[in-house]
């Protein structure tokens, strides 16, 4: 499994989850769905790696913790056939995909992000 977290601020950060989610889903390869609940939203996504055959999923949190401010985390895991159940990086490069896409919407829009580490 891998991790990645990001912190978003801006006065329309409500409407990153939409717009991300959108955006993965305009790009059909593989499956997205999305849940928004009380102050928070997951967006999953799984989708299908040649590399080591199998399919993986992804899970996006977009936790609401000020009005303008929103913590997303990034979870990938699965995947990975054979004898050793090996993802050959792909859990890093799926996690890495969604923060690259996610960095590039608030870099088209009014959002400040930060990477936590």
């Amino acid at each position: 499994m891998h991790r990645r977290e990001l912190e978003v601020r801006g006065a329309s950060v409500g409407e990153l989850p939409g717009m991300l989610h959108e955006e993965l889903r305009a790009e059909r390869k593989g499956s997205v769905d999305r849940y928004d609940g009380d102050g928070f939203d997951l967006i999953v996504v799984e989708r299908y790696y040649l590399r080591n055959n199998s399919d993986q999923q992804a899970t996006i949190l977009l936790d609401r913790t000020a009005e303008e401010t929103s913590r997303v985390a990034i979870f990938s895991g699965g995947g990975g056939t054979g004898l050793l159940q090996i993802s050959l990086g792909s859990h890093s490069s799926q996690t890495e995909r969604l923060a690259d896409r996610i960095v590039s919407i608030c870099g088209s829009e009014e959002f400040d992000l930060e990477v936590v580490e």
